[in-house]
């Protein structure tokens, strides 16, 4: 599996949204408006499905609605921001337009609040300006170790002259392992990292880390991931 298995590259020209409503009709209507305006949406119907979403690729705004089955959103976005470290700009697209759920939306992590119903044009004009703002702030430092150096902001390794673009669950595993460089990371401390209190069945971790490693040898001829065997794993410039 080559670089790109775990990374995407995306015009900086185009719009990256997370739609996330759970009314199938609501969210066609908005992502059909988005769309022919030339913005990329993508879609989740609730809480577990949008974090699948963000572990899977890069969004550059999130829209929640407040009303969602299982978990709301504002508790969504909190978990999101607090918890897992997502940076993307969270706007709000709910029906709920009282002065108490907006402040705790706010004070959740959402950067904007629309309340239904609205119209598409406006949506769309938040979006833009909430993408524009974004782009034109600063980037967040970068971590390096040794000649690697990760922008998490652009989701962007480099290493020797050349460039990996990952996905979201390729940042924060490398994120986390280079924090700790050179310490070791357990494997419960990256599974908290991407899937916070909603940890799956299965063993995904492993599926990503290999991955990972894949396309970082295809990219740098490297592998700088080294496993501790029955503790986690450790980011090693040495290898």
């Amino acid at each position: 599996m080559g670089g790109e298995a775990m990374g995407a590259l995306v015009s900086p020209a185009r719009i990256n949204v997370l739609l996330v409503e759970d009314d199938l009709d609501v969210a066609a209507g908005f992502g059909d408006y988005l769309q022919s305006h030339g913005l990329s949406v993508d879609f989740a119907y609730s809480a577990t499905q949008a974090r699948a979403r963000l572990r899977e690729e890069a969004f550059d705004v999130l829209v929640l609605d407040v009303n969602l089955p299982g978990e709301d959103g504002i508790s969504l976005c909190r978990d999101l921001k607090a918890r897992q470290q997502i940076i993307q700009p969270v706007l709000f697209l709910t029906a709920r337009g009282a002065l108490d759920d907006k402040l705790k939306g706010f004070d959740a992590g959402a950067v904007d609040w629309l309340v239904k119903p609205v119209a598409p044009a406006e949506l769309l004009a938040r979006i833009r300006a909430i993408a524009t703002h974004v782009a034109a702030g600063p980037r967040s430092t970068a971590l390096c170790v040794g000649d690697y150096r990760l922008d998490e902001s652009a989701g962007l390794l480099t290493h020797g002259g050349k460039r990996l673009q990952l996905h979201v669950s390729g940042v924060a595993i490398l994120a986390q392992l280079m924090q700790a460089h050179p310490a070791c990371v357990s494997r419960q401390q990256l599974i908290d990292r991407l899937w916070g209190d909603l940890p799956p069945h299965s063993d995904p971790l492993r599926a990503h880390v290999w991955q990972l490693r894949q396309a970082l040898l295809s990219a740098f001829g490297t592998r700088p991931i080294a496993t501790e065997r029955g503790i986690g794993y450790r980011f090693e410039v040495g290898e």
